[in-house]
């Protein structure tokens, strides 16, 4: 009877140790947490970088020194060493962690021109905190993006397309041009004379009106407004300055990124 109740408490001890959250290790040497995210929030990246790994030696499966070897690497520009840092991070029961591990990620997937990826991360970030603003900026900002890669694509597929066109149309004329020439060799030369009196002849008169079409064009602009005055230096800095702001004010604001306080989890 005691050996099978015996049997009993272990069978429930070990269920127990298996249904319990990632996030709890009591190994952790807090120290090394702390002095970490001192040196995250002065900037100084290396630092805390080698306190978070000094820290996660201790405590290997814990996903919260995960997410702060990310964020350390993310600073560092190791984007591709970030992901792998916040994809073991989300081996978590905390949505609030697991909330801010996908909005980093899609900051990294962003840098690393993955936008696709980068959407989908921000869209499980937003289903974890819809209210998270900065996740929906980023979101539309990599969505324009995607936007206005595809439109510079159509137009270059475009142009490719019409100068292929042009080659075509101008190896044509290139062709039927020669066949001319060897037609009109083979005429009697009294026709290739009468041919280039006439092209003597029509030359001035298409001359001539092409410079008196000219004229006419140049005319009425000018009439428009005899009296203006050439534009000073400083006036044509003022146009200039008024035009770049009213283009900067239609630019979209720019990518956000959170400060290192709230990208560093503190719940130690």
């Amino acid at each position: 009877m005691r050996k099978q109740l015996g049997k009993v408490i272990c069978w429930m001890v070990l269920v127990w140790m298996m249904t319990l959250p990632v996030d709890v290790h009591a190994d952790v040497d807090r120290s090394k947490v702390k002095k970490g995210k001192e040196a995250f929030e002065a900037g100084q990246w290396d630092e805390a970088l080698n306190y978070f790994q000094d820290a996660l030696l201790d405590a290997p499966q814990d996903p919260r020194l995960h997410f702060n070897v990310g964020d350390a690497l993310y600073k560092k520009q190791r984007y591709e060493e970030a992901l792998q840092a916040f994809e073991k991070a989300l081996n978590t029961r905390d949505p609030r962690l697991q909330q801010q591990v996908y909005y980093n990620m899609g900051n990294t997937y962003y840098f690393l021109n993955r936008y696709e990826e980068a959407i989908n991360a921000y869209k499980k970030a937003l289903e974890l905190d819809p209210s998270d603003q900065d996740a929906k900026h980023n979101l539309e900002l990599v969505r324009a993006k995607l936007k206005e890669m595809a439109q510079k694509q159509q137009q270059q597929m475009g142009n490719s397309s019409r100068q292929q066109q042009s080659g075509q149309q101008q190896q044509n004329q290139g062709n039927q041009q020669q066949e001319g020439e060897q037609q009109q060799e083979q005429q009697p030369g009294q026709q290739e004379q009468s041919q280039q009196e006439f092209a003597q002849q029509q030359s001035p008169r298409q001359e001539g009106e092409s410079q008196q079409n000219e004229e006419q064009q140049q005319q009425p602009a000018q009439a428009e407004n005899p009296n203006e005055q050439p534009l000073s230096r400083e006036e044509a800095e003022r146009i200039l300055q008024a035009l770049q702001g009213k283009k900067d004010n239609k630019d979209m604001k720019p990518f956000r990124v959170r400060g290192g306080k709230r990208k560093v989890e503190k719940d130690w």
